[in-house]
């Protein structure tokens, strides 16, 4: 088995589509297609549903991947070791949001390379994927995109946004018109979330409070001073256990692994992207 066969298949169970992970490993969809129906063929057995809007693995499909994984990371382990590269990771996070295992993944990887060494910058969607551009780190992990500068962007899951405070019981026009929207910055990606909001509800607001330290954001939530976004998948950790899910479409982000188009990804950064990346 090709582990080149082994990452198209990841990338179409990662991407839920052909087309989508022909874009990610730069290949023709054909090529792509024919390398997924040689797999199938190998172990005589479809390995996903097949719908309209895209493909899905069936339950053989989900012990493949998950083998698969497996040989993928330690062939980048492996790659990593004999062409004696310098353990570094130069990473870019958002402020408010993680990707959820990736303290575990870093704790596998400081494991492994004893001489690691690792920077992490954080802020705003817009700001990691500037410093991106300018070199000054290497991959970042982001909720949404802007789009603002010429990056490689890989989809690894969905993120929904949910709106917290002491008063989100009341109809949402009037939260928006009467509360404080606390916001993480000017330039956080919630930012442009709230506006959507604000214009599909007709209300006009003219300033966002800003509070940079996440955890002083979700306390004055909590002490009723205003209303704020978060990702559903924080309350749990956070404590929150009343907040509001708001049915609209800019309330569902995608999450993304970005770089530059020229950049060559190293073994040790292959290894962090599979163990953060998973099929739904």
């Amino acid at each position: 088995m090709d582990i080149e066969n082994m990452r198209a298949f990841i990338a179409v169970a990662e991407n839920g589509s052909i087309s989508s992970a022909a874009q990610e490993l730069h290949q023709l969809q054909s090529n792509m297609t024919a390398k997924i129906k040689k797999i199938e063929s190998e172990f005589d057995t479809e390995l996903f549903y097949r719908r309209p809007r895209g493909m899905k693995l069936n339950e053989e499909g989900k012990k493949l991947y998950a083998q698969f994984k497996k040989i993928v990371l330690l062939w980048e382990e492996t790659r990593s070791m004999m062409n004696q590269e310098n353990p570094v990771l130069r990473i870019g996070l958002m402020v408010s949001k993680h990707p959820p295992n990736f303290n575990q993944a870093m704790g596998m990887l400081y494991e492994k390379y004893k001489n690691l060494t690792v920077t992490i910058r954080t802020g705003s969607t817009q700001k990691i994927e500037n410093e991106i551009a300018d070199g000054l780190i290497d991959i970042g992990f982001l909720v949404g995109r802007t789009d603002v500068s010429p990056l490689h962007y890989k989809k690894y899951g969905t993120e929904r946004l949910v709106l917290i405070g002491r008063n989100i019981d009341k109809p949402l026009n009037t939260l928006l018109k009467d509360e404080n929207l606390i916001i993480s910055s000017s330039n956080c990606y919630y930012k442009k979330v709230f506006e959507q909001l604000l214009e599909d509800h007709h209300v006009v607001c003219t300033d966002f409070v800003e509070i940079a330290a996440f955890e002083s954001l979700i306390s004055m939530c909590q002490l009723g001073m205003g209303i704020s976004l978060i990702p559903e998948s924080d309350t749990a950790g956070l404590g929150i256990r009343d907040y509001r899910v708001i049915d609209h479409p800019a309330c569902e982000l995608e999450k993304y692994i970005c770089y530059r188009e020229n950049h060559k990804i190293t073994g040790i950064e292959q290894q962090l992207m599979n163990m953060l990346a998973t099929a739904d």
